[in-house]
């Protein structure tokens, strides 16, 4: 039988081998939508949302939906996220029910920015201000047989910008397997597969995404304070993505256009299963390229706040959220 050790190596393994593993893009164009590839929930945030292998409760219906039925009970999030620099403001609500063997998710996920300038000329000061928003309302379904969970996610989309609209549908489908007595987990998933109508005489180009993800408990240990043990916990996460449409000028600054797959890894510390602390990276060309956060527990509720600095004179984006279990 393996070691845990010997597991742990092989989990690493599986992320070095698809990182060596050459991308091609299916194409060249740009695509739009990026408000789906942030976050959705300061949890994931702070650990640079490589979260396609950990238990973050109504998240997962955007980022692997087979997590929802690995769940240990039902929980409910929201989550606020604003990036002054740019004005822009991102909403996530999320439900997910647990009913034996299986979970049902449904949320609410947007972005906002409010305060674009209008121009019809070469002049100083614009003619007015218009608003870009972005929509989605999702509903998943999953189910686990033993240690592996597959799960599926359906999503309505719309799209705003001046005075044109557009709406779409995409699909979210993943695996995940627990591992070591869950002290190790892998997930894969397919992002926002799907498609536009025409935004004015172009279809917005969907950010397809194929994830692979760990969640691994990496060390287990305790500290005194004066008589008391504390307990902690180290984990870690990472994410190796490729992305299927190739991005370009978010605004968000989760993705800018690259040839290659790129890497989300974060490291989580829990005191005394109260405390988290948090801290993420992201390669690849990104404006967000590290990022931090904190989560408190208090009875059945979940507290996080992330801390999202940009490059690039871009300032910095703070997100909070809000999970109850129940």
């Amino acid at each position: 039988m393996k070691t845990y050790s010997q597991s742990i190596l092989a989990l690493t393994w599986v992320i070095l081998l698809l990182a060596m593993q050459p991308y091609d893009a299916l194409s060249r164009q740009s695509t739009g939508m990026h408000f789906l590839l942030v976050g959705p929930s300061a949890h994931n945030m702070g650990a640079s949302d490589g979260h396609t292998a950990a238990l973050t409760g109504a998240s997962a219906i955007y980022l692997n939906p087979a997590l929802l039925s690995l769940e240990k009970q039902s929980s409910a999030t929201v989550s606020y996220m604003v990036w002054p620099a740019t004005d822009t403001q991102n909403s996530f609500a999320g439900l997910v029910y647990k009913s034996g063997r299986q979970a049902f998710g449904v949320a609410l996920l947007s972005s906002l920015n409010d305060d674009i300038p209008a121009r019809t000329g070469a002049t100083t000061n614009p003619d007015g201000y218009f608003a870009l928003r972005y929509f989605s309302l999702a509903g998943s379904y999953s189910r686990n047989i033993g240690p592996l969970a597959f799960g599926f996610t359906g999503m309505y989309l719309y799209e705003q910008f001046f005075r044109q609209d557009a709406s779409g549908f995409a699909v979210n489908t993943g695996l995940a397997l627990n591992l070591l007595e869950e002290r190790a987990r892998l997930g894969v998933s397919l992002r926002n597969l799907g498609s536009m109508q025409d935004l004015a005489e172009t279809a917005t180009r969907l950010p397809t995404l194929l994830s692979v993800g760990t969640d691994i408990q990496l060390l287990q240990l305790s500290t005194s304070a004066i008589d008391d043990e504390i307990p902690l916990l180290i984990s870690v996460v990472a994410d190796y993505n490729i992305p299927l449409n190739e991005v370009s000028g978010s605004r968000e600054g989760s993705i800018l256009a690259q040839d290659d797959g790129y890497l989300n890894a974060g490291i989580e510390v829990n005191i005394a299963e109260i405390i988290d602390l948090r801290a993420g990276l992201r390669t690849g060309a990104t404006e967000r390229r590290l990022n931090f956060g904190a989560g408190l527990f208090v009875s059945d509720f979940y507290f996080n706040y992330a801390f999202l600095p940009f490059q690039s004179g871009f300032g910095v984006a703070h997100a909070v959220s809000l999970q109850y279990y129940f």
